[in-house]
């Protein structure tokens, strides 16, 4: 699947299947590294990259594995559970993951919108 990542100061947003039509709702600019790490990021205001595999697991595991590429310790998916770490918290369409029916298995469509916030603390 194709996905948008589009860096907010208070989460970022991932598109799925977005079929190009992005709009950043901040300044490109004003985004910290943290948030924007990949030069196209910056430049654009968002970052497209595909995954393989269609779940929400699959989806934070690469937007996951590209932070820590770039050097920023942003890891949604604890290796020690396999489940979402407690300080990050996980939106698809706006409905809190834990409420899909399948959870972090769940099937991700095109157009599906994935917002993503985490405090600093790292726990598992």
């Amino acid at each position: 699947m194709r996905l948008a990542i589009v860096p907010h100061f208070e989460q970022l947003r991932v598109l799925v299947n977005h079929g190009g039509q992005v709009t950043p709702e901040t300044s490109p600019s004003s985004l910290p590294a943290l948030y924007a790490p990949w030069p196209d990021a910056r430049k654009k205001g968002f970052a497209e990259i595909d995954v393989e595999g269609d779940t929400l697991r699959a989806l934070l595991a690469e937007v996951g594995s590209r932070y820590k590429q770039a050097g920023v310790d942003f890891e949604p998916i604890c290796p020690i559970t396999s489940d979402l770490k407690l300080d990050y918290d996980v939106f698809v369409n706006g409905k809190n993951y834990v409420l899909l029916n399948h959870g972090l298995e769940a099937k991700l469509e095109d157009g599906d919108e994935v917002k993503i916030t985490a405090d600093t603390l790292g726990h598992c």
